[in-house]
């Protein structure tokens, strides 16, 4: 290898990537956002941005948990609910919808309204309730949150992208003059040894991708000069509630005196007692809400931990038992036994019972251990056996859900559940424990369900769940963070709607198990299909939508090649190992199953033949 091969080889692409990276880090140095002075103190409401609006300004141009807080403030403070406390506790205050039509909020007040509704009964719902028990869910709710008041930021003029689209696509293009320069190096490389010349082509094609995808990456928000303006306003209020002696002090229920300024006062993060009570994010899963047998009331829960037994089946139980009393009798009959003989010799002079008088530590500790592992191996077979025919029945609603082992592999890093914690409140029990649900059935519930478990006291295994009433469909609206189309190209039209093709319920008797509807988190996502998971959250079923154009035209190709045609299915169908192809007019429809699905190809086509059959005609209907 000579200098010039190391110059073109090694530091060609080096120096394509270093002068991208100096390029990226200085956009992103330049592009932060600004710092914001205050204004002086003042009392008085410096403007009408939202306060969900003003903590975005106040905290650098990012949404905290504080969004949500204020805006369920400002809720109260405008009349669309009401705060009352019940006692000197703010931990006590309680919710309660006035009636008032939530129509003309925005998406964000409306989302928190729609979780005050959810959770109500009668009208009413205790504060700390409104918090989540899927944690899943709960990240979707901020997610969704946080979109729709960046979005509502950026109509005002308050907030742009920290990376506009100019700079991005100048990025873009020098992160490919950038890829193009690693190709020349890997090019020259492979021409000199002889190597395969698509080396070359295959390192243009990652680096350009990675270097562009880098690019595009969302960084959040900046200011604009309109929200520093606004920004530097609301600073001087936050000033001044600061300063003010017992401001931080103020209950929830205070909103009803101090109207919007406690809800700005907690946008601004100066309310430390109502943020404190306030949370909309997982809930604390040791003191859990239920409204399940009238009324609502919060109860302990105990979780299972530490001890062997819990969550193991009784065979396993029984092993240990019998590896214990084996261990122990050996110990005590054999080892113990042999020792004592050989110490009888020295003894057998002292006259009768010296040999039990004599017994030295070692042989005494042999002999008391053994002695303990068989009265262990007894305990064990007894609390087995009244396990075993006496299990117990528990009724109630399913308030927590949650996996709690799992299994490591070490062959690719990946985790499989093995136990869950399964909490189910009866309606009036003081204090729940949690029981532990094997992986094998925890697909049989969901959170919100009524059920009963057949459980095992001792070990608090379940080991059968049947639902007795399920949990209500949550309908959660969707849309896009800018309010912008944002069509694209072989995605469902706008009349068509992939959810509603078919039922969570349809989907669940094809397959033999329980299943939801995921809810898609924005318009882009709904317009191609949609997706049913189990109880674990796995995905079960996912129906994708391809409207006409070269894609569809792609999809069918590809499933006459591979696929037996299914005659009688729309107009013309196709069926492979885990999925299903169909067209009506020019709407192609895919149900794909990730597994087996039970009874073979007959479940997804009998599920495929009555999504085609929903098509709505004039989006089926073949374009002239």
């Amino acid at each position: 290898m000579t200098a010039y091969d190391l110059a073109v080889e090694l530091g060609l692409p080096a120096a394509c990537l270093a002068a991208w990276a100096a390029a990226y880090c200085l956009a992103r140095l330049s592009n932060r956002p600004a710092g914001v002075p205050a204004a002086a103190a003042a009392m008085e409401l410096p403007g009408q941005e939202p306060p969900a609006v003003v903590s975005l300004l106040t905290n650098q141009w990012q949404v905290t948990v504080d969004a949500a807080e204020s805006t369920l403030l400002d809720l109260a403070a405008r009349g669309y609910v009401e705060l009352r406390p019940a006692d000197a506790d703010p931990q006590h205050t309680t919710v309660h919808l006035t009636g008032r039509s939530p129509e003309h909020l925005t998406r964000y007040e409306r989302l928190v309204h729609d979780r005050v509704t959810e959770r109500a009964v009668d009208g009413v719902v205790p504060l700390t309730a409104l918090s989540f028990a899927d944690a899943g869910r709960a990240a979707s709710w901020s997610k969704r949150m946080r979109r729709y008041v960046i979005a509502d930021a950026r109509r005002l003029g308050l907030s742009r992208r920290r990376f506009s689209k100019v700079l991005v696509t100048v990025l873009s293009v020098l992160g490919v003059v950038a890829a193009a320069g690693v190709a020349a190096g890997v090019w020259h490389l492979v021409r000199r040894t002889g190597d395969d010349q698509f080396g070359s082509v295959a390192a243009f094609v990652v680096t350009a991708a990675v270097l562009v995808g880098v690019a595009g990456r969302d960084l959040g928000e900046r200011d604009t000069p309109a929200g520093r303006e606004a920004a530097t306003r609301w600073l001087g209020l936050r000033a001044w509630l600061a300063d003010h002696e017992s401001f931080a002090e103020l209950p929830p229920a205070a909103v009803a005196v101090w109207d919007r300024y406690l809800s700005y006062g907690a946008a601004l993060g100066v309310t430390r007692v109502a943020s404190r009570v306030i949370h909309l994010g997982v809930a604390d899963r040791t003191r859990l809400w239920s409204s399940y047998g009238g009324g609502w009331r919060q109860v302990p829960v105990t979780y299972p931990a530490g001890m062997p037994r819990y969550g193991q089946a009784l065979g396993w139980i029984v092993f240990r038992a019998v590896l214990a009393g084996m261990i122990g009798w050996t110990l005590t009959r054999i080892v113990g036994v042999a020792l004592l003989d050989s110490a009888s010799g020295s003894a057998a002079s002292a006259g009768p019972g010296a040999r039990w008088t004599s017994i030295d530590p070692v042989t005494l500790g042999v002999i008391t251990l053994g002695l303990l592992l068989l009265g262990y191996a007894a305990y064990l077979v007894v609390r087995v056996v009244i396990d075993l025919v006496a299990p117990a029945d528990v009724t109630g609603e399913v308030l927590w859900h949650q996996v709690w082992q799992v299994h490591s592999s070490d062959s690719d890093s990946s985790s499989t559940p093995v136990n869950h914690y399964l909490v189910v409140d009866d309606g009036h029990a003081d204090q729940l424990r949690a029981w532990v649900l094997p992986q094998e059935i925890a697909g049989e519930c969901r959170l919100g369900d009524v059920v009963t478990v057949r459980v095992r006291p001792w070990t608090r295994r379940v080991i059968r769940v049947a639902v007795q009433r399920p949990a209500p469909e949550i309908a959660e609206p969707y849309d896009d963070a800018d309010g912008e189309e944002t069509g694209s190209a072989g995605a469902a039209p706008g009349g068509l709607h992939p959810e509603r093709l078919l039922s969570a319920a349809e989907v669940g008797a094809a397959l033999g198990m329980r299943v939801s509807l995921v809810r898609p988190e924005s318009a882009a996502e709904a317009r191609w299909g949609a997706r049913f998971v189990d109880g674990r959250g796995s995905t079960v079923l996912v129906v994708n939508v391809v409207a006409g154009g070269r894609m569809a035209r792609a999809a069918l190709l590809l499933s006459r090649s591979v696929g037996q045609a299914l005659p009688g299915v729309g107009d013309e169908a196709y069926a492979a190992r885990d999925r299903v192809v169909g067209r009506r007019g020019d709407v192609v429809l895919l149900v794909l199953h990730p597994q087996e699905a039970p009874g073979g190809g007959a479940a997804l086509a009998g599920l495929l033949a009555t999504a085609l059959s929903r098509l709505p005609a004039d989006v089926a209907a073949p374009r002239p």
